[in-house]
């Protein structure tokens, strides 16, 4: 099929548009590495505390599931950052970092109730609460970090611009 100026749809016609085509290849780039390096770290920790001797830390009380939950709210914050790096607007890159944020969440939650279901164990209205909670969390760190690593990128373009004049 032919576009408006007579080119087969998909070619580019000019190197603004190839390079245009280059950044959104980097954004996708961007997005499906922050989404991979936010399940790398927080999928293995979801599972480990999830199994840990049998029953979740959350469920034994004490303080010490926050030590899992720190180290996943990295993960969400790493990958938002990662995708949210190449953004041109600041609205992209939170919503990049939001979609890392429910993807990850997501997957773990669909692990999470596959384990259940291999093991027989139902869901209890208490664990809906914290999944709520867990999904909010996510969100709103995985956004921070979009933003964040819009914020580094900015300012690496500046330094690059500074050091060039």
């Amino acid at each position: 099929m032919l576009g408006q100026n007579g080119a087969m749809y998909g070619e580019r016609e000019s190197g603004e548009e190839a390079g245009s085509g280059l950044l959104h290849f980097r954004e996708w780039e961007t997005s499906i590495f922050g989404l991979l390096v936010s399940l790398v770290i927080v999928g293995p920790t979801f599972l480990s505390e999830e199994t840990w001797h049998g029953a979740p830390l959350i469920d034994r009380g004490g303080a010490l599931w926050l030590v899992p939950a720190v180290v996943m709210a990295i993960g969400f914050f790493a990958g938002g950052m990662i995708a949210g790096y190449h953004r041109q607007r600041l609205a992209g890159a939170l919503l990049k970092g939001v979609l890392v944020g429910a993807l990850t969440i997501g997957l773990a939650f669909a692990g999470d109730l596959a384990r259940r279901y291999m093991l027989g164990e139902g869901l209890q209205p208490r664990v809906l609460e914290y999944w709520v909670a867990a999904v909010v969390a996510a969100l709103v760190v995985g956004g921070l970090g979009g933003v964040s690593g819009r914020y580094l990128a900015v300012r690496s373009w500046r330094r690059r611009q500074r050091a060039s004049a």
